[in-house]
């Protein structure tokens, strides 16, 4: 059982994503306002993927994940270098292996943001490349969701109220008012600057 993402890492345990709020706490937050539409449920499972694609990784839940990658070195006569790896993940619990060239490798730093220094790996003066396969476990847990959940409450509310031509509404604990042009765009997936800054702590380095 495994899963191949979009975001070039493997999730080893399952094979789909679950969506990042379930419709009972959609509900919740939005005082049942929707509880009998039917669109609730797509609409969650687009602003989930809206999420992830923009932080660049799966973002939740806590799961095991594989990084298979290739180190090029096509410097001559260096015996021993450090290879620097940022991690597809903004919230790494455990790095479970690292294997360069098929060997355990245990000389390594993991750093808050994701960065990976691996030091000491012997160079290769036959393929001046290494493979490299990095066991991790990555995601956040429930407890530290309840910001993305509302975010993705939020996007569904917005979504949900501009199909109908809503100008603002309060449901439960969100509240929206929306300018003309966001009332033009009743897309789940269309994330606002707000959300974007939300989503900031959660977004991998190197993603545009």
């Amino acid at each position: 059982m495994s899963l191949l993402t979009t975001w070039g890492y493997t999730l080893t345990e399952i094979n789909e994503l679950p969506d990042m709020l379930e419709s009972s706490d959609f509900n919740d937050l939005t005082a049942g306002k929707y509880a009998n539409d039917k669109r609730v449920e797509p609409d969650i499972a687009a602003a989930s993927a809206a999420v992830r694609n923009y932080c660049g990784w799966h973002v939740y839940p806590s799961e095991a994940c594989q990084l298979n990658t290739t180190f090029y070195d096509r410097r001559v006569g260096v015996v021993y270098r450090e290879i620097m790896i940022q991690l597809p993940a903004a919230y790494v619990t455990e790095i479970t292996s690292i294997k360069i060239g098929g060997v355990d490798h245990e000389d390594y730093v993991l750093e808050t943001n994701g960065m990976l220094r691996i030091f000491n790996v012997e160079w290769s003066n036959v393929h001046r490349y290494t493979k490299i396969i990095i066991d991790y476990t990555a995601g956040l847990p429930d407890e530290l969701m309840y910001a993305v959940k509302e975010l993705i409450a939020h996007r569904v509310t917005h979504a949900l109220a501009s199909s109908a031509g809503v100008q603002s509404e309060t449901a439960g604990g969100v509240s929206i008012t929306y300018n003309a042009g966001w009332v033009n765009s009743a897309r789940a997936t269309a994330l606002a600057d707000d959300n974007k800054e939300v989503l900031q702590p959660y977004r991998i380095q190197g993603v545009f």
